[in-house]
């Protein structure tokens, strides 16, 4: 089963579940109250439909862009600290040796614990000792390294800007992968939509057929919005998490320069 597919089923599923407490609450309602209890109480049962209605669908919304932009976000945050890397990288070429082999090293070394370590452990929230310590090696990689030549010079203090960059990408891609949506968040969430279901129990409609429908239909399209806060707030995790293809970009790239150069891919990082 593909990432889309799987996507697909989980939420079906997810609506499937609010469906069907919906309907057990239209049930609910049904038995406890009287279609009499239910016309007397109308005028004041549609007043708070609205206000609570309307607060949460604010609520509802407000999270959902704001999932929807954890997710761009998280998107530019990655491309941005992929291409600091590889600048970085291209920037070496203008070093001596040895400083150009072990930097360029240890960006490829750093590529590299990203895509095997880092990734699979940012769907659980966690980070990866060794692209930290791969990171930090970089940074260490020009200790010692007094730049000589008007080039080097030049290059010097924008490989260092590069390599701070990525470090403030790096931490912003962590921060985002390790907080999500908080818990209050989601109870809000969740009791709003079962305040809200419960309300659309409480109207006193004679055709069950008409009561069930509409109860669904309001069960669907909160499900559905649920489903999105699940799907955008968390960028590294679920159906719709960030692969990390960028970084492997820049791997096959790193690969391929290092290879092409006279003496194989240049010196181990140490």
């Amino acid at each position: 089963m593909d990432m889309q597919t799987g996507g697909l089923v989980n939420c079906g599923l997810f609506m499937i579940g609010g469906v069907a407490g919906a309907l057990v609450v239209v049930a609910i309602t049904r038995l406890l109250f009287k279609g009499d209890v239910l016309r007397d109480a109308h005028g004041v049962t549609g007043n708070l439909l609205a206000v609570t209605g309307t607060l949460y669908a604010v609520t509802l919304g407000l999270i959902v862009v704001d999932a929807m932009t954890r997710f761009e976000q998280a998107v530019d945050t990655v491309q941005q600290q992929s291409n600091y890397l590889l600048e970085s990288f291209h920037l070496a070429n203008r070093l001596s040796e040895p400083a150009r082999s072990r930097v360029q090293q240890r960006c490829r070394d750093y590529a590299v614990a990203v895509v095997e370590q880092e990734w699979p452990a940012m769907a659980a929230g966690r980070t990866s000792a060794e692209a930290r310590a791969a990171m930090t090696s970089i940074t260490r990689a020009l200790d010692g390294f007094e730049p000589i030549s008007a080039s080097e010079q030049a290059v010097f203090p924008l490989l260092i800007g590069q390599i701070s960059s990525l470090w403030h990408h790096r931490r912003e891609r962590l921060g985002t992968a390790a907080f999500g949506i908080p818990a209050i968040e989601w109870v809000a969430l969740f009791v709003g939509a079962a305040a809200t279901i419960v309300f659309t129990g409480l109207f006193a409609v004679d055709n069950s057929r008409l009561h069930v429908l509409l109860t669904v239909m309001v069960a669907l399209m909160i499900g559905l919005n649920l489903y999105l806060v699940s799907l955008f707030g968390y960028p590294f995790a679920g159906d719709l998490s960030l692969s990390a293809a960028t970084f492997r970009h820049d791997l096959a790239i790193f690969d391929e320069m290092l290879s092409a150069r006279p003496g194989g891919a240049g010196e181990p990082g140490t």
